[in-house]
């Protein structure tokens, strides 16, 4: 019996602790289940600097030392307070005395003699030049040449100790999106520096001027400054801003390097910039050179009486494709190889004359554009056009008059343009009234002489619609010079 309790007991004893044992278990997977416990929290560090900024810290420091600010003082002769104004009544008008105009602009050292350049447009016109170097020294400084199409100019100072110099690099490297600094002296104050991407290359300015277009802040003061890249070398020369306020508006200009090495090569060696010319016009339109069966080049509008083309027998019309084996691609490309020869030179042009299926190779001589009476232009300006009554072309024509004759070059034939309608074919042209038109040229056939009213009318009644055509024109310029054009036109 008493073993029989003592069983009892221990089979009591066995199932609590197998009961807590399972309890556990469950307890467990609950809490696994239900709620995990926090894992410990990752602790944050502070890294070792590492500065991006650091990059322009020694851009700065490399180029900096280089860059000076420029103070002018030009003398303003005294001006009339009133112009115009009536004596009789008032008395002789007051003048305002000579008086001196202050300047102030940027540069940088290229050479460790002391060549700086500048923008022209900083020391234009001015008596006295002062450079401010990095160190606070100062000297005057001398004018070795400008180039006013570049806007470039060299000036130089005596130190009198080798100084430190800013290394130039090549712009065509430049993209968009490249880090850039501007250096210079904006509003006066010196020793500035801004920092931005390039955000466009190849922005039209005048004629020997393609920009390097920059978001890094370019002031007034910062004008002839460098623009650097990430190397440390000026890959630009702050030139321009567009603004409605005089000031930084998000978009600056740069003329590149590979522009400015030039422009200096040439002053630092001769005091001037000589390019070379043929003595040619020209348009490069997309709409001409279609109408005349060519998707790239440039048509010659003008030759100049007495220049290179006309001695190499160039005329109006005359498409060029190719200069010593290079695509004249369009007018830029002209005006850039032919600029660059050395006068006296002689180049190789691919040119294609209205009907000739094959391209002619001339030798022209280059001359010196400062020379040619006519240099290259791009696109002849088109007049607006008066309202009047259209016709297929949009447009009225009548035998030219003999007073008109009397002003035109002796053998011109053609007719003259009475009446433009402005919503029609013509007038998107560009013709206006008083133009002579003096034939038609369509795709790679020879031209259609006009030689009066009867004989436009013929040919424009076989022209096809939805054509191109480039009507060869004479108009008057500003200074009532009778100039040649090529206009395309789309036939209604």
């Amino acid at each position: 019996m008493e073993r029989r309790g003592t069983l009892f007991s221990g089979l009591v004893i066995l199932t609590l602790v197998v009961g807590v044992g399972i309890g556990s278990i469950i307890s467990e997977r609950v809490t696994a289940t239900g709620q995990a416990p926090q894992p410990t929290p990752v602790q944050l560090t502070i890294p070792d600097p590492v500065e991006f900024s650091n990059v322009f810290r020694q851009v700065a420091a490399q180029v900096g030392p280089a860059v000076v600010h420029i103070n002018t003082t030009a003398t303003v002769s005294g001006l009339d307070v009133f112009p115009g104004f009536d004596e009789f009544l008032f008395g002789p008008d007051p003048i305002i005395p000579e008086s001196e105009r202050r300047g102030l602009g940027s540069g940088f050292i290229v050479d460790p003699s002391g060549y700086i350049i500048t923008n022209n447009h900083v020391i234009d016109g001015a008596d006295d030049i002062r450079v401010i170097l990095a160190d606070d020294s100062e000297f005057d400084a001398t004018v070795v040449g400008v180039d006013p199409l570049t806007d470039l100019a060299v000036i130089r100072i005596e130190a009198g100790r080798d100084l430190p110099f800013a290394r130039v690099g090549n712009s065509d490297s430049m993209q968009p999106g490249d880090w850039v600094l501007a250096l210079g002296s904006p509003f006066g104050f010196d020793n500035s520096l801004t920092a931005g991407i390039v955000s466009a290359i190849g922005r039209p300015g005048e004629q020997f001027q393609r920009f390097i277009q920059t978001d890094a802040a370019i002031n007034p003061g910062n004008s002839g400054g460098p623009l650097v890249n990430m190397n440390a070398e000026v890959i630009g020369i702050n030139t321009a801003i567009i603004t409605s306020t005089e000031s930084f508006a998000g978009i600056g200009f740069a003329l590149p390097s590979n522009t400015a090495v030039g422009v200096y090569n040439q002053i630092s060696t001769t005091g001037k910039v000589t390019r070379g010319s043929i003595g040619i016009s020209y348009d490069d339109d997309r709409g001409l050179l279609e109408s005349l069966g060519f998707d790239y080049g440039v048509a010659i509008v003008e030759v100049t009486e007495g220049g290179p083309a006309e001695a190499a027998g160039l005329e109006v019309g005359d498409v060029i494709t190719e200069i010593d084996g290079q695509r004249i691609s369009d007018g830029d490309v002209l005006l850039e190889t032919v600029s660059s020869q050395p006068v006296g030179g002689t180049v190789s042009m691919e040119v294609y004359r209205a009907g000739d299926a094959q391209p002619a190779t001339v030798d022209v001589t280059i001359d010196d554009r400062s020379v040619v009476h006519a240099e290259e232009t791009a696109r002849l300006g088109r007049p607006q056009a008066p309202e009047t009554q259209a016709t297929r072309l949009g447009m009225q024509v009548q035998d030219i008059p003999v007073e008109a004759l009397r002003n035109l070059p002796r053998g011109t034939t053609g007719v003259m343009v009475a009446r433009v309608d402005p919503r029609g074919a013509a007038a998107d042209a560009g013709l206006a009234r008083g133009m002579i038109l003096t034939e038609i040229r369509q795709g790679r056939q020879a031209a259609q002489d006009i030689t009066g009213l009867a004989d436009f009318r013929r040919i424009e009644r076989g022209l096809e619609s939805g054509s191109s055509v480039a009507l060869g024109v004479m108009l008057q310029d500003a200074g009532g010079r009778w100039r040649n054009a090529l206009l395309p036109i789309r036939i209604p």
